[in-house]
């Protein structure tokens, strides 16, 4: 190693070059990798819902009657008769909850009469009887929404709710929920608790990727959704398969029922396909990134080794001539590929924590593995010594009669 290192003294500024590309290589490539793990895992988190056949529809109304709200409200509840008569439509509500949109309404809760207690944010929406028929979310324990859950005063807020088991675990611990009060203590003022609900069923799963890190986290409440200003919506549930043809039917059906409004429906796969796409840009922008960039590395390290090849062929055949071997002059260059690759990982270490540092207190909380930087070491150096091994090879071909030559 020692008339490695002393040869390589010479050429400084060439060897300080590659070994700090291979340590900005291990910075940018394994934190690329970081972010492309942590993207794909929120490509492929289940929603818990019955995704691949789920429509959703807003009906957006122009005539004036709809101004009035009995009149909106009994179309409301026709549109529903109407959709669930459709051949191939399994489940159907009027709800607010539009899955794999990135976002949607949100409060606070706690315990009833639980002051101390932990104030949690969570998603809230509302619909009608057939919400969890509809998203294919059964009902793990209590049960769903039954008619008189509807009787209340207008104006008035619903007196029931389904919550998440994750929302659940945070505010009762391993307590059944069932039965148990919450409220939304936000709501009429600090220190005022209002709009209590009781707690009637717990759906397993639920995901929805919301800004704050609340994706889990849900209170269903029993309300139809509708007004002049921003329309009726409904999730539709249709058997697999049917999707095209019971959607068409739909439109058909409810324009000739009341013509009085504009249609939209979008599949719910086109709704999470559009919400995912800047997720994919990223994984397809980065996975670019990564191979650019090992390959540039990869050239650096093969330009700077078929170099040295070319500047000691005379020394290499001098070497030859005194007896050493091609496997002696391959092992050499190698292992100067090996120290300089090492010093560059080393080096890459504290650049990768540093990067993911700067990462997660900027733009992500997404923190650094060990083991993922130890693959990205032990990669740099096999692609360390792939990229030497066609220049070493040459010059272990060279013959002991380049000594005799004059250059």
């Amino acid at each position: 190693m020692g008339p490695i290192i002393r040869a390589m003294r010479h050429n400084k500024t060439r060897f300080i070059l590659i070994i700090l590309e291979i340590a900005f290589t291990l910075a940018i490539v394994t934190n690329c990798v970081n972010m492309i793990l942590e993207e794909r895992r929120t490509l492929t988190h289940p929603s818990g819902f019955d995704d691949h056949n789920i429509v959703w529809m807003r009906s957006r109304p122009f005539a004036p009657e709809f101004r009035e709200t009995k009149y909106m409200d009994e179309n409301i509840k026709a549109d529903l008769r109407t959709i669930a008569a459709i051949p191939g439509v399994k489940a159907v509500a009027s709800t607010n909850f539009r899955p794999w949109q990135g976002g949607g309404s949100s409060t606070t809760v706690r315990e009833a009469g639980n002051k101390q207690g932990s104030v949690l944010r969570t998603q809230i929406y509302y619909g009608t009887e057939g919400m969890f028929d509809t998203l294919g979310a059964p009902i793990a324990s209590g049960r769903g929404f039954v008619p008189n859950d509807f009787d209340y005063p207008d104006g008035a807020n619903p007196k029931v709710a389904v919550i998440s088991r994750a929302l659940a675990k945070l505010l009762f611990g391993d307590a059944s929920p069932v039965g148990k009060v919450i409220v939304q203590p936000e709501g009429k003022g600090a220190g005022i608790d209002s709009d209590p609900f009781t707690i009637v069923g717990v759906i397993d799963e639920f995901y929805n990727p919301y800004g704050w890190p609340i994706h889990e986290y849900v209170v269903f409440a029993p309300s139809p959704v509708g007004s002049y200003a921003r329309g009726s919506r409904f999730l539709i549930r249709v058997e697999p398969g049917s999707m095209q043809s019971t959607t068409a039917e739909i439109e058909k059906r409810l324009v000739a029922a009341n013509g009085g409004r504009v249609l939209e429906l979008e599949t719910i796969d086109s709704i999470k396909a559009e919400f995912q796409s800047g997720s994919r840009l990223i994984v397809g922008a980065t996975t670019g990134v990564i191979i650019i960039l090992v390959f540039v590395t990869g050239l650096g390290i093969l330009g700077i080794t078929s170099l040295s090849v070319a500047e000691r062929t005379r020394q290499i055949g001098t070497r030859r001539a005194l007896g050493a071997t091609r496997g002696d002059i391959l092992r050499h260059f190698l292992a100067e590929n090996w120290i300089i690759t090492s010093v560059g990982l080393i080096l890459g270490i504290a650049a990768t924590y540093g990067l993911n540092f700067l990462l997660v207190s900027r733009v992500s909380d997404v923190k650094m593995s060990w083991p993922l930087v130890a693959v990205g070491m032990v990669l740099l150096w096999i692609a360390g010594l792939a990229a030497t091994i066609p220049p070493a090879l040459r010059a272990s071909m060279v013959s002991p009669a380049i000594a005799t030559r004059s250059i």
